[in-house]
């Protein structure tokens, strides 16, 4: 059983409700993005995302609501978030409702689909605990609900209260407070499975922060929750892509290239059932695998296929090795990958094949995982138009 609850979200003031306070989820913002947003707009929110310091961001948290920046919303509310964007030359929206999701362990009601990494649950730890706020709501999914459909349809009938062109996407922010509204999604929800698509990182720092308030003696709180976009997987207009492979430490191409002719054929033409597009000094490589494929929902997908063969026979990686990229690395489009072997960043990188959401639902309904950075969900909901605070939930779980 999913608990979803509405809360009292964390909103800018309207005066400040501009695409210039707004920033990327944390975890795409490098230093360079990271200045240029601080000085768009001295309240952009990578202020509190990506701080200085942990105790500054506190600091800073409480002086925006001390001095109007920031505030409560007035009222408990799930809240419809739409974004209009293009992806390969076709108009999509898409449409979730953000809430509040009490975390449980991975395999009951949320399930993961892919591995995860450890540093990035440190910082978020570091800095959640001692703000008590979060601003990049994590990603789920759910099966379709036409009931949902409507409350969505309904609540966007209403004047957006965040309205903002950002990153050449339109995202708009829409309330749902009316009581039978509220029941309806807490209704569904809580007979579905949400897998997580987007966020596995900060749903394990939550769980890390339940039990660290639970080991002090305090059972319960706002910190049981996470904040979470939730989307219907079939109907939500989500696109689900892959992420590139880099391998950055390369001595010897040739003894390379002589090796993936083991297990490959290689082309200079493109055909139709290539598993693999290698990039090397200018050039495309097509790859085909000699043996035999694998028809097991994990073995199946390319990014395990890369992983065993490329990655683990090949290059000889174990899990640790690919875990700390000092070897891997990655790319989120074809041009990014492009760019970062033209500029030496990579040795060689290997286009690889999205998943489908079908495939992806059931791998994680099988208990299954893919390996870390598989999917590339897009579009992302910026930072910044909602926040969580733990003070969010009082009063909301029982409305």
């Amino acid at each position: 059983m999913a608990t979803v609850s509405p809360f009292r979200g964390i909103l800018y003031s309207e005066r400040f409700r501009t695409p210039e306070v707004l920033a990327p989820p944390y975890d795409v913002i490098d230093s360079q993005k990271r200045e240029l947003l601080k000085k768009q707009h001295k309240n952009n929110i990578v202020n509190l995302i990506l701080p200085d310091s942990y105790d500054g961001a506190n600091e800073l948290l409480n002086q925006w609501f001390e001095q109007g920046v920031l505030a409560f919303d007035s009222n408990c509310s799930f809240y419809t978030y739409t974004a209009d964007f293009e992806f390969d030359g076709e108009k999509k929206t898409l449409r979730g409702i953000v809430a509040a999701l009490k975390v449980e362990p991975f395999g009951k009601s949320v399930k993961p689909h892919e591995k995860t990494l450890k540093g990035p649950k440190i910082d978020r730890f570091n800095l959640i605990t001692k703000t008590h706020a979060m601003f990049c709501p994590i990603m789920g999914l759910y099966d379709r609900s036409p009931e949902i459909e409507g409350v969505i349809e309904e609540s966007t009938r209403a004047q957006a209260i965040f309205d903002a062109r950002f990153e050449n996407i339109n995202h708009r922010l829409f309330k749902i407070h009316e009581r039978d509204s509220i029941e309806t999604i807490g209704q569904i929800l809580k007979d579905k499975e949400l897998i997580i698509a987007d966020g596995h990182h900060r749903y394990e720092t939550a769980l890390m922060i339940k039990e660290f308030f639970n080991n002090m003696g305090i059972k319960s709180g706002g910190f049981d929750y996470i904040m979470a976009l939730l989307i219907d997987a079939e109907a939500g207009g989500l696109v689900l892509s892959a992420i590139h492979r880099l391998i950055k430490n390369l001595e010897d191409f040739d003894s390379f290239f002589n090796k993936l002719k083991n297990y490959f054929n290689i082309s200079r033409e493109n055909p139709e059932n290539a598993d693999f597009t290698m990039y090397y000094n200018g050039q495309f490589y097509y790859l085909k695998l000699k043996e035999k494929k694998s028809t097991g929902l994990l073995e199946s997908t390319n990014s395990k296929l890369f992983e065993d063969y490329i990655y683990k026979r090949i290059l000889k990686l174990n899990d640790e090795d690919i875990k700390n990229e000092k070897a891997a690395g990655y790319a989120h489009t074809v041009e990014e990958l492009k760019n970062a072997v033209d500029r030496g960043v990579a040795k060689v990188g290997f286009i690889l094949k999205p998943i489908s959401f079908r495939e992806l639902v059931k791998i994680a309904q099988a208990g299954l995982t893919v390996p870390q950075k598989s999917t590339y969900f897009y579009p992302k909901i910026p930072s910044g138009l909602v926040g969580y605070h733990f003070n969010s939930i009082e009063g909301c779980e029982d409305v």
